[in-house]
C-alpha cells in the first residue's frame, strides 16, 4: 500500500510515453514486429554479454528487470522450486527466451500466453491508457528465432494463442515456479495473478513488469495484494529502473 500511495502521489501518466507514435499510425500492425526487430538491431549494443544480446531484439524489457528473470529462473533451478515457468504478454519471445535459458539445467516447461494481436481494449482502471489498444503486436515466429539463439529445446515450449479470458482455462497447469506477468492493462494482469496466483508453489516467484509504467498493472497488483496479505510485493534495484517481484 505504501508503494501504491507513493505511485499515485508522483505518477507523471497512466501509461507509458508512445514513441514512434507517427510511425505506428502509417505502418500495419501486422509489420511491428519486423520493424521493430530492425530497429532494435541497428541499435544493439556491442557490449551487452549474452544471453542479452542475442534477445535484444526480441524485447522492449529494460536490461535491469531482463536480468531479474534471469536471476530468478537459475534460482528455482538451484534450489529444486517445483513447477513450470508461465509467461503472459509475450511478445516476440525475448524474456521467455532468457527464463528459459536461465533454467536450462532443469529443462521445466515454459508456457507462453499472448494474443499475438496487440493490446486488448482497455477499462476504465487503465486511466488514459487508450492509445495503446492494440499496439505492441507480437510475433510467435519470431518466439521460435530467439528460443533457436538460445539454443532452447522447442519440445520446453507450450503456446498459448489468444486472449487471456479464452487461453487460462484451457491450459493444464498444476504448478508454477515462476510467473512474469507482463499484461500491461488492469484486466489482463488482474486474470494474472487471480488464476495463477494460487498455483504458485513455496519459493517461487512473480515479476511484474508493468506496476510503475501502467496505472491498471499497478491496480490489479495492489488488489492482489490486499487480498493475500502474506505476500509481500518487493523490487529489486537497478541502473534505471526496478524489477518489482512477489516470492511465493
Amino acid at each position: 500500500q505504501g508503494l501504491s500511495l507513493i505511485n499515485r502521489l508522483f505518477r507523471m501518466s497512466d501509461a507509458p510515453v508512445q514513441n514512434y507514435k507517427l510511425i505506428r499510425q502509417l505502418l500495419p500492425k501486422s509489420l511491428q514486429p519486423f520493424a521493430r526487430g530492425l530497429r532494435k538491431r541497428l541499435i544493439r549494443p556491442s557490449q551487452l554479454p549474452q544471453p542479452y544480446r542475442s534477445v535484444f531484439p526480441y524485447t522492449q524489457v529494460h536490461q535491469g528487470r531482463q536480468e531479474s528473470l534471469v536471476r530468478f529462473a537459475e534460482t528455482i533451478d538451484q534450489e529444486n522450486v517445483p513447477g513450470v515457468i508461465v509467461e503472459c504478454g509475450v511478445l516476440d519471445g525475448g524474456t521467455a527466451a532468457l527464463m528459459a535459458y536461465g533454467s536450462r539445467k532443469s529443462g521445466r516447461p515454459v508456457h507462453l500466453f499472448d494474443s499475438w494481436e496487440g493490446l486488448p481494449d482497455i477499462t476504465e482502471e487503465d486511466g488514459n491508457s487508450g492509445e495503446w489498444v492494440g499496439q505492441v503486436v507480437g510475433s510467435p515466429k519470431r518466439v521460435v528465432n530467439v528460443m533457436k539463439a538460445l539454443d532452447i529445446d522447442q519440445g520446453r515450449l507450450h503456446f498459448h494463442k489468444g486472449w487471456f479470458s479464452e487461453t487460462f482455462s484451457a491450459a493444464k497447469i498444476d504448478q508454477i515456479a515462476l510467473l512474469h506477468a507482463d499484461g500491461d492493462f488492469y484486466e489482463s494482469v488482474k486474470i494474472t495473478l487471480e488464476t495463477w496466483g494460487p498455483k504458485m508453489a513455496s519459493g517461487g516467484f512473480i515479476q511484474l513488469d508493468d506496476y510503475e509504467a501502467f496505472i491498471g498493472a499497478t491496480r490489479a497488483t495492489d488488489e492482489f495484494l490486499q487480498r493475500n496479505p502474506h505476500l509481500k510485493l518487493e523490487y529489486t534495484p537497478s541502473s534505471g529502473t526496478k524489477a518489482y517481484f512477489i516470492r511465493t
